[in-house]
């Protein structure tokens, strides 16, 4: 799916200020945190439901259930609590966010992604000092 990925990669006194126990836990807050409010805003961008689409005046068919896309997100917290994921599985998810030739980039996951790494920088950097 999507390929968003914040690393942060520096000297070797960065790293051992980050991995001192009281500054582990309180990275793995931030991720778990970052990870969740990124979750958040996606699920309030992601494209989903019959009249965004449709003239307003139009009905949707019978037995139309929409939210497919919105209802497939997951997120976990894996590698220990330094790693955070949020991903949608349905087979069109891409579509959505970077579009087609026809179809419009949505970007329910580039826009909250850019918005919390500015966030989650300074704050890792905050940590360290």
């Amino acid at each position: 799916m999507a390929g968003y990925k914040v690393e942060l990669k520096g000297t070797d006194e960065l790293v051992k200020a980050l991995m001192s126990n009281k500054k582990m836990t309180q990275v793995k807050e931030l991720v778990k945190g970052s990870t969740v409010n990124i979750a958040r805003q996606s699920q309030q961008l992601v494209p989903v439901g019959w009249g965004r689409r449709y003239p307003a005046k139009t009905k949707a068919p019978n037995g139309y259930r929409g939210g497919t896309l919105k209802r497939s997100m997951t997120q976990t917290i894996g590698n220990g609590g330094l790693e955070g994921k949020v991903m949608y599985d349905t087979a069109y998810a891409a579509y959505q966010e970077y579009g087609t030739r026809k179809l419009p980039a949505r970007h329910y996951l580039k826009k909250p992604f850019e918005s919390e790494k500015e966030v989650f920088i300074s704050k890792m950097k905050g940590l360290v000092k």
